[in-house]
């Protein structure tokens, strides 16, 4: 019985996922603060990892860098690599209820989103250093940093009680 509600979180998740990747190709890669793209498709690895589901995190993870990554100019599996290991740090977090919505500080989620977005962008670079591919760092990675925190803070809470939401059904399997 547990496999079916996993199966069926996995599906909701895989739905939201296209979707966000959508929204991410469609608006946010048109429009630029600063000169930088906010990434969606790093943050709702991040939700899904404070939900403290680990694997639907990782899937996440890889399956919207993967689908970002089939759709953009970057080497392949870069941001697949990014979302992973967000998502990986995001679930450690998770279990140990730390960005609970119900049960933390109000700040707490939207903090842990924005460390996570000031992080992210020094991780595609990196990754693309060593996949020997310089082009990634062009403008301000600083400026990157910024923008993906601040973004990835105001949009935190609302992404993380969707995923919340949409995980609810393989979490009471997991209790």
């Amino acid at each position: 019985m547990g496999a079916v509600h996993v199966s069926q979180a996995r599906g909701l998740i895989t739905l939201i996922t296209l979707m966000v990747v959508g929204v991410q190709l469609a608006v946010f890669t048109q429009l630029r603060f600063a000169g930088v793209v906010v990434m969606l498709v790093w943050l709702w690895p991040v939700a899904v990892g404070l939900t403290g589901l680990t694997s639907l995190a990782l899937f996440t993870g890889l399956l919207s860098g993967i689908l970002f990554d089939a759709q953009s100019a970057t080497p392949f599996g870069l941001s697949a690599l990014v979302g992973l290991a967000l998502a990986y740090f995001a679930s450690r977090l998770g279990k140990e209820g730390v960005g609970d919505l119900d049960s933390a500080a109000l700040w707490v989620t939207p903090a842990l989103a924005a460390a996570a977005g000031f992080v992210a962008p020094l991780l595609f670079v990196m990754s693309g250093v060593f996949a020997l591919n310089f082009s990634l760092w062009h403008g301000s990675l600083f400026d990157s940093m910024l923008v993906n925190a601040a973004a990835f803070f105001v949009l935190a809470r609302p992404m993380t009680r969707v995923a919340f939401a949409v995980s609810a059904s393989a979490m009471r399997v997991r209790r």
